[in-house]
């Protein structure tokens, strides 16, 4: 196939996934099942389907390291310019939890990426603790289990690099926090490797380094320039 028609064939593709997506968003659904993603405020789920929307005219190709989450990762912007890497790519949607990734794992299934990095839960604890949807703490980390157990039949070569959640300006948010770390490190049945970030972006009184951050919980550029320097080492052996 030509270039011409491979170009062709992409924006095709990308043209019947966003009308798949939009028309899914319509009737309430999920860009890949009928089922709604629970508990999405209405503004999660306008987001939610903007960067769906985004993602479908700019697909991921075999070979993309990709870098799935939510705000946080979202506002890393164009991660392939702090690793000088263009294969390195932006899934993150602000306001995400991990049923907002399980939903989304399609995209990721049907690409074959070289890699792949989760971060995601912050928004599965503030749920848990201020809106009080989510019941069991413990479920962060089951559905993390379950997003990489899937993630894992599908892409067998591909490997997944789980960070843990960083910490918080707000001590119980991030005992909270520590918790599900641990527990993300004790799973068992997915094969992933677990990326300790929290550690390094803690301060000497146990919450979140406040030279690090814009709000106590976002990171500014030297928070994201740490975020970097720590993936580094795994960054250069993906080369």
């Amino acid at each position: 196939m030509g270039f011409k028609q491979n170009k062709l064939r992409h924006k095709y593709t990308a043209t019947v996934h966003f009308f798949v997506f939009m028309w899914a968003a319509l009737v309430g659904g999920n860009a890949y099942g009928s089922e709604p993603i629970p508990y999405q405020s209405d503004w999660l789920k306008n987001h939610y389907a903007e960067r769906i929307a985004h993602f479908t005219i700019q697909p991921l190709r075999s070979g993309d390291i990709v870098f799935i989450g939510d705000s946080i990762t979202e506002q890393g912007l164009n991660w392939a310019i702090r690793f000088n890497d263009l294969r390195v790519r932006n899934r993150g949607i602000s306001g995400d939890t991990t049923y907002g990734v399980l939903a989304r794992l399609d995209e990721l299934k049907m690409a074959q990426p070289k890699a792949i990095f989760l971060k995601i839960g912050v928004n599965d604890i503030f749920n848990f603790y201020y809106i009080k949807q989510i019941k069991n703490l413990s479920s962060v980390s089951e559905n993390i289990e379950n997003i990489v157990i899937q993630l894992n039949e599908a892409l067998p070569n591909t490997p997944i690099f789980v960070q843990s959640i960083l910490p918080d300006h707000r001590d119980f948010i991030t005992d909270m926090v520590q918790t599900v770390n641990q527990q993300i490190k004790t799973i068992k049945h997915a094969r992933f490797t677990y990326i300790d970030l929290h550690s390094a972006f803690l301060s000497s009184n146990g919450t979140m380094n406040s030279s690090l951050t814009t709000d106590g919980t976002h990171l500014n550029q030297a928070g994201y320039a740490l975020w970097a320097e720590q993936l580094a080492p795994i960054m250069a052996e993906l080369k």
